[in-house]
C-alpha cells in the first residue's frame, strides 16, 4: 500500500493567509466557489484511483470547515480516507497561540499516530507547499520513522518549533509503537511562494520542490507511480485553468531534466501516450527535452547521512511567539 499525505492550503487549495479579506473569504465561501492549486485535482484524483492507495488529508484548516471541505473533494472527485483538521477554537479557549499557527506540534504527532500498525512495506509519498514549514516536517517525521533521529533529538526539534509539552509528549509515545523502516521515498513541496529548489538541498534529493503539480506528475511517471497519460491530464488541467502555457509546461520538463529528476526518455514517452487533444503539449515537452541534450553530473543522495534540523529550523520558519 502506498499513503498519500497532503497538505490543503496553497497545496491543493489557493488560499490567502496574508491578508484579512483573504481568510474572511477562506472561512466564509462556499465548496464550490473554492478555487484548486492548478493541476493538485487531476494529480489526486489519479493517485486515489491507484489500486492500494490511501489518501490521508493533515490540514492545518479549522474542524469548523470539516463539511465544507468535504463537500469541496467530493465536488472534485477525489476519494479520500482520512481528513485531519486543526481545533483552532479549542486552541484559542485554552490560550494556546503557538499551536494556532504551529505545524510540528500539530502535524508531527498525527503523522507518526499515522504509522502505528503499519509495517515497511507501506510506502509513503507526502505533499505540501512552501508556504509553511512543511519539507522540515515531512522531513523530521521520514526520518524519525526510519530510525535515524532518536527520542531525545525529536524532543529537543519540537521544542525549538515551539510545539507544546503535550505535543511533544504525544509524538514521543507513539515512537514503540511504529516499526522502523526508510518508508518515505518522496516529499513533493509546491513552491507556492517562489522559493528556489536550491533552498531544500540540505534535505536532500527525497525532497522535490516543484514549480506547478505537472513536474510531480512527471517524477510519479518516472517512479511508476503515474501513467504518462495521467501526467498529460495535469498538464491539460493548468491550461485550462489558463495557469501556465504550453511552452511554460515544457519548460518546467527542461527543469526536470536538469535537476536529473526524470531520464531523457520521458518526452518520447509522453509522445506515445498523447491522444490528439494533448498532442501539442506532449510534443513541445518531447522537443524541450531533446534539445538539452546529455546532462552531466550524479543526482544528490535521497537521503543525506546527517541533516541538522535545529540549525535549518531558523531558515525554514523561526519558533512561533504566543
Amino acid at each position: 500500500m502506498t499513503i498519500y499525505r497532503w497538505d490543503l492550503d496553497k497545496t491543493y487549495l489557493e488560499t490567502d493567509f496574508h491578508s484579512w479579506r483573504g481568510l474572511y473569504r477562506s472561512a466564509t465561501e462556499p465548496a464550490h466557489e473554492k478555487r484548486n492549486v492548478p493541476g493538485s485535482a487531476s494529480l489526486l484524483r489519479a493517485l486515489a484511483s491507484e489500486r492500494g492507495a490511501k489518501v490521508v488529508i493533515v490540514s492545518g484548516s479549522p474542524t469548523q470547515l470539516r463539511e465544507v471541505l468535504t463537500e469541496k473533494l467530493r465536488l472534485d472527485g477525489v476519494r479520500f480516507d482520512e481528513l485531519h483538521l486543526k481545533d483552532n477554537l479549542g486552541n484559542l479557549k485554552r490560550g494556546r497561540f503557538r499551536a494556532i499557527k504551529g505545524q510540528f506540534g500539530y502535524k508531527l504527532p498525527l503523522l507518526l499516530q499515522g504509522r502505528v500498525g503499519l509495517g515497511s512495506g507501506n510506502r509513503e509519498m507526502l505533499f505540501g507547499d512552501d508556504a509553511e514549514v512543511d519539507a522540515l516536517v515531512y522531513s523530521v517525521f521520514a526520518d524519525v520513522v526510519a530510525g535515524r533521529l532518536r527520542a531525545a533529538e525529536l524532543s529537543r526539534i519540537m521544542e525549538a518549533a515551539g510545539a507544546y509539552p503535550d505535543a511533544i509528549s504525544t509524538a514521543l509515545a507513539t515512537l514503540p509503537q511504529i516499526a522502523t523502516g526508510d518508508v518515505v521515498d518522496r516529499i513533493f513541496i509546491h513552491l507556492d511562494r517562489g522559493m528556489p529548489p536550491a533552498h531544500f538541498a540540505e534535505l536532500g534529493g527525497r525532497v522535490v520542490p516543484v514549480y506547478s503539480w505537472f513536474q510531480a506528475a512527471l517524477v510519479l511517471v518516472e517512479a511508476g507511480r503515474l501513467t504518462p497519460q495521467s501526467a498529460l491530464t495535469v498538464g491539460e488541467e493548468l491550461l485550462k485553468a489558463r495557469a501556465l502555457t504550453v511552452t511554460a509546461l515544457a519548460n518546467h520538463v527542461q527543469d526536470l531534466l536538469r535537476r536529473r529528476l526524470v531520464s531523457p526518455s520521458i518526452g518520447p514517452r509522453l509522445e506515445a501516450a498523447a491522444d490528439e487533444a494533448l498532442a501539442d503539449l506532449a510534443a513541445s515537452c518531447a522537443v524541450r527535452a531533446a534539445w538539452l541534450g546529455p546532462i552531466e553530473g550524479v543526482a544528490p543522495p535521497l537521503r543525506p547521512a546527517h541533516i541538522d534540523y535545529l540549525s535549518l529550523l531558523g531558515r525554514f520558519g523561526k519558533k512561533e511567539e504566543g
